[in-house]
C-alpha cells in the first residue's frame, strides 16, 4: 500500500518512457538483411527459399504423394502391421481404429498432407538431435554452451519459431516443418543427453578395455544402453512436431492446419471441430506406434 501510495505521489506507477528501448528499428533491418542476403541469390548453395522449395519437391511431396497412392485400406493394414510390430494387439487395433476414424471424418487427404510433414520433420528431428545430443554427451564445453539454448528455446512458446522461419523461408509447407524441426529440436537432445549420460560407466570401461573405438562404444554400448530414452525421444519429438505442424497451417502449412486456421477466422464451427478432431486421431495413432514401444522394452528388462 505504501509503494502505492508513494509511486501515486511521484507520478512513477508506469514504466519510465525513456527507459524503454526501441528494438523495432534493428529487428526490421536484421529482418531485411536476412531477405537481402540468405533468400535468395546466395552463390552456389543458393538461398534459403531455394532450400524450402527443394526440401517441398524432394521430400515432402514424394512422402505425400506415397501416402496419398496407398489405398485406404492399404494404409490401415501398415499401420496395423507397424503397431502390431512395435506394441501389441491392443495398440494395433487403437492405432488402426484412430487411423480409421480420420476417414469417417471426411478429412482423409489432409490428414495425411499432415502426416506427411510430421514424419520429414521427425526425421529430421532426430537426425540433429541425435548429433548433438552425441556431442553435448561426449563434451562438457559443449554441453555448457547448450545448455543455456536449451532453456531457452524450451521456454519460447510455438508462435514464436513462425517469425524467423517466415522470414527466412517464405510461407509453404516445408517453413512449417522447419518450425516444427526448431521447436522439438531442444527436447531431443536434452532426453538423448541425458539418456547417454546415464550410461553406466562400467560399461564403457570394459568395452575400451577390450579395445573398442570411440565410435564402436557408441553404436554397440551406449546407444542400446540408452535404448528407452531414444524411444522417450521420438516420441516426444512426435508428439511436438505434430503441435508445431498444425500451427503452420498460419504460414500457409495447409492440410489440417488450415482447416483450423479458417474455422477460427471465419467463425465456421464444424470445419475447425472436425479438423482437430482428426488431428486428434492423428495424434492418438503416433502416439500409440511410438509409446508402447517403451514399455515392452520395461518388461523384458
Amino acid at each position: 500500500a505504501a509503494a502505492v501510495l508513494i509511486g501515486r505521489l511521484t507520478g512513477t506507477l508506469t514504466w519510465p518512457g525513456g527507459w524503454v528501448a526501441d528494438i523495432a528499428a534493428p529487428v526490421n533491418t536484421a529482418k531485411d538483411w536476412m531477405v537481402d542476403h540468405l533468400y535468395s541469390g546466395v552463390p552456389v548453395v543458393g538461398g534459403t527459399a531455394d532450400w524450402a522449395a527443394h526440401f517441398t519437391t524432394w521430400v515432402l511431396d514424394p512422402i505425400r504423394d506415397g501416402l496419398q497412392w496407398l489405398p485406404w485400406w492399404g494404409l490401415l493394414l501398415v499401420v496395423a502391421a507397424v503397431a502390431w510390430l512395435i506394441g501389441t494387439w491392443r495398440t494395433a487395433l487403437t492405432a488402426t481404429l484412430a487411423m480409421a476414424a480420420i476417414g469417417v471424418l471426411g478429412v482423409w487427404k489432409p490428414s495425411l498432407d499432415t502426416l506427411s510433414q510430421v514424419l520429414a520433420a521427425v526425421a529430421v528431428t532426430l537426425v540433429i538431435g541425435l548429433g548433438a545430443a552425441v556431442a553435448a554427451a561426449r563434451s562438457a564445453r559443449c554441453e555448457r554452451v547448450l545448455r543455456p539454448v536449451l532453456d531457452v528455446c524450451q521456454t519460447m512458446p510455438q508462435f514464436v519459431y513462425l517469425i524467423p522461419v517466415v522470414a527466412l523461408f517464405g510461407v509453404g509447407r516445408a517453413p512449417a516443418a522447419a518450425a516444427a524441426v526448431i521447436y522439438a529440436l531442444p527436447a531431443v537432445i536434452r532426453i538423448v543427453s541425458q539418456g547417454l549420460g546415464q550410461v553406466d560407466p562400467g560399461a564403457l570401461e570394459a568395452a575400451r578395455s577390450l579395445g573398442a573405438t570411440g565410435a564402436q562404444q557408441l553404436w554397440q554400448v551406449q546407444l542400446p544402453l540408452a535404448r528407452r530414452a531414444l524411444l522417450l525421444a521420438v516420441n516426444q519429438c512426435v508428439v511436438l512436431v505434430l503441435a508445431v505442424v498444425v500451427v503452420g497451417g498460419l504460414v500457409g502449412g495447409g492440410a489440417l492446419g488450415y482447416d483450423v486456421v479458417f474455422g477460427l477466422a471465419q467463425g465456421d464451427l464444424a470445419t475447425g471441430l472436425v479438423a482437430g478432431a482428426a488431428i486428434v486421431c492423428l495424434g492418438l495413432m503416433l502416439d500409440r506406434v511410438t509409446q508402447p514401444t517403451e514399455r515392452r522394452a520395461g518388461k523384458g528388462a
